[in-house]
Formats: C-alpha cells, structure tokens, sequence
C-alpha cells in the first residue's frame, strides 16, 4: 500500500504552464501593470527595427512632397510605435498655395502609398489600392502616384498587376501628364509592335490612342502601321488594329486600308485577320472601303473561304454592302456559284440566306445552284 502511494507520488508531476499566445500575454501583463506603458513595448525588437525603418523612408518622403507641391512645409500625423502613436498617419498638413488642392479628399490610405506606388502595383491587392487612390485623389496628389510609374512603364507593360495600375493612370490623368509612358515605350526600338501582340501591353496601346492626344500618339500609330499584317494575325494585336481603326485619323485608316490591302489573301484566310478586314470595311471611307472589298474579290477563291468561316462572314456581308454596280453583281455571281457549299456550312447558311434577302430586295435574280 505504501509502495503504491510512493509510485503514485512519484509519478505525479504538476502540469507545466502553457505559453500566452502574445496578445493574451501583453494584454495580461498591461492590466496588471500600475502604468499604461505603449503598446510597441511588447514587440520584439525585430519588429521595432523595421518600424524604424518605415518611418525613415515616411520621413523621407515629407521632406520631399513639399519641394515637388512648392509648398513651404509638411507636417505629417505620424506618431511614433515607441512613443504610444499609430505609424497610419491620418492627416497631412501643408502650408503653401497647394495646401487645400491636394489634402482635399485626401485619407490616410492614399498618403500611405507615397513613395511605394511601384512595390504596391506589382501586387494583386496593392495595384487595386493604387488604382482607387488615382480615381479619389485630387489632381496634385494623382500627379505624384502617377510620377512614381515612371521608369517602369516597360516592365509594368508585362505585369499581369501593374498592367492594371498603368491603364488607370492613362484614364484618369490628363493626356499631357501621360507623356512620359509613349517616351519610355518609344525609346526602346521595336517594343510597339512587340507589346501590341502581349496579352497586357495591348492594353496599354490602346489606353494611349484612346485617351492621348493625336500629337502624342502619332509615332505610336505609325509603329504598329509598319506591321499590319503580323499585328492584324495575332490573338491580341488584332484588336489594337481595331482600336486603331476607331480612334485614330483619316490618314491612319488609309494607311492601315492600303496595308490590308497588300497582304489581303493571308490576313483574310486567319481568323483574326478576317475581323480586322470586317472592322475596316465598316469603319473606312466609301472609297478606301471599296478598294478593299475589291481587293477580295480580286483573288480567287477568298470570298468564298471567307463566307464558310466565323469572322469572315461577317466581312462579306459589310463588303455587299459596301460595293454596287458590276463589282456586287460580280461578288454576288461568285457567292452564287457555291451555294450548294454554302447551304451545308454553319457560317455559309447566313451568306445564302443574306443573298437570297438583298436579291429580293433589289429586285435581283435569286441565287440558282449551279
């Protein structure tokens, strides 16, 4: 009996007292405490280091706001961890001309992305804040987000991010503050035509002949005209050439019309090519449009493959539309001669079903089998 006591003592052991989670730990230990010491005590010195570091670069970047704004001074609601303050800052309070334009509508969100618009931009979560910041921001502070891009326009072109930073900057600035884009873009020889074909950097070609002045744009446009046929074949660069056709000049669709016009048998026969063709012969002008479907209608063959295929179909019914006289006689006669063919094609049913409806509207013959 005693031998059992003994061993049952022996092999009791007091439990041993589990480790705070470390908020439950510097709650207790503030309660308990006679003073309110800063919250910041508690961290680890690691932590206390990179907050030191942060506040550096915050300190830097007041120092150099009011130069940029022209403002005389900046004081900045950052407190301080170890003092007991919040290192989110609420407030930015200059004095100069600028002091209203740019704190208005001003959060501490926005401020807080001072001096890190690139790092946040490259991040899913932080090109989303950057881009929220340039649509509620006054003009002064979308000014200085959108001068924190600079430099790295080439490479945000192929971020599936900043992508997204960089066509906002374009909309929401005044085309003049957009200049420094199409000079980065423009100094490295040959990347128009490349970012044309990129699944983002067609975005951004696009941005910039939809919102930039045609001054601006004009080298940008001639780029991409010196290679219509490779851009009008590609996945992407296909609707760059559209985007061309509705937002460029007169002179830009005349130019893009005779390109067509060159290598009309290949960029008809891709199905990317053939929706530019489409998009051309309804947005040219009667002149230059009717070259075109001419063109087509030249080669032998092509009107016929173009109205068996999805994209095609469509550019034949602009290019009936689009000629008279003998030329729609002779593009009708063509069509006509493959009926048979067009009947059992999915696309072709919509051909012969146009041919039949405008012949007997105008009065013409109705389309016979050969």
């Amino acid at each position: 009996m005693m031998q059992s006591t003994r061993r049952g003592r022996h092999t009791a052991k007091p439990p041993k007292p589990r480790a705070l989670a470390f908020p439950l730990r510097a709650l207790i230990e503030r309660i308990n405490s006679n003073e309110d010491p800063p919250w910041a005590s508690y961290l680890s010195a690691g932590v206390v280091r990179a907050e030191r570091s942060v506040r550096q670069e915050v300190d830097r970047v007041q120092d150099t706001l009011p130069r940029l704004l022209g403002a005389r001074k900046i004081e900045c609601g950052l407190g301080n961890l170890s003092s007991g303050g919040c290192c989110g800052g609420r407030d930015i309070v200059l004095t100069g001309g600028v002091a209203g334009s740019i704190t208005g509508g001003m959060t501490s969100g926005m401020t807080s992305l001072v001096g890190r618009v690139w790092e946040l931009s490259q991040d899913s979560k932080g090109c989303r804040d950057v881009q929220l910041a340039l649509e509620q921001a006054g003009e002064d502070l979308r000014r200085l987000i959108v001068a924190e891009v600079a430099g790295h326009v080439l490479d945000a072109m192929r971020c599936p991010h900043a992508n997204h930073v960089l066509q906002k900057c374009i909309t929401s600035s005044r085309p003049p503050d957009c200049q420094f884009i199409i000079d980065e873009i423009m100094a490295c020889n040959g990347f128009v035509e490349l970012a044309a074909r990129h699944k983002y950097g067609c975005r951004i070609i696009q941005r910039l002949l939809e919102r930039c002045s045609t001054a601006q744009v004009e080298c940008v446009a001639n780029a991409i005209l010196s290679d219509v046929s490779g851009i009008a074949r590609h996945p992407y660069g296909n609707y760059v050439l559209q985007n061309l056709l509705e937002h460029g000049t007169p002179a830009h669709r005349h130019k893009l019309a005779e390109e067509l016009r060159k290598e009309i048998v290949p960029i008809c026969q891709d199905s990317f090519g053939s929706a530019v063709v489409a998009a051309a012969l309804s947005q040219l002008c009667k002149e230059d449009a009717i070259s075109l479907a001419r063109a087509i209608v030249q080669e032998q063959g092509l009107l016929t493959f173009m109205a068996h295929a999805r994209h095609g179909h469509s550019a034949v019914r602009l290019l009936l539309q689009a000629l008279d006289g003998p030329d729609l006689a002779r593009a009708r006669e063509l069509l006509c001669a493959e009926l048979p063919s067009l009947k059992v094609s999915r696309y072709g049913r919509i051909v012969a079903s146009w041919l039949d409806a405008e012949g007997r509207k105008s009065g013409a013959a109705a389309c016979r089998a050969a």
